[in-house]
């Protein structure tokens, strides 16, 4: 069970990182992207590759020490 706020933001980090794996392969969400939010936390541009976007969230989840 997930009850620390460390736990939940890289459950969260976790979810959005294989989100964006699946757009990158061509899946589509309604709304908001998954890319587009990610880019947004992680202060990319727009037009940031997937690669670039993953390897940011990749840094993000293991810098949270569960």
């Amino acid at each position: 069970m997930l009850t620390t706020p460390e736990q939940i933001e890289r459950y969260r980090l976790v979810t959005l990182r294989a989100a964006v794996r699946l757009e990158s392969l061509g899946m589509k969400r309604k709304g908001k992207s998954a890319t587009a939010i990610s880019r947004e936390l992680l202060g990319l541009s727009r037009s940031a590759p997937f690669p670039a976007v993953i390897a940011g969230l990749n840094q993000r989840i293991e810098a949270i020490h569960v």
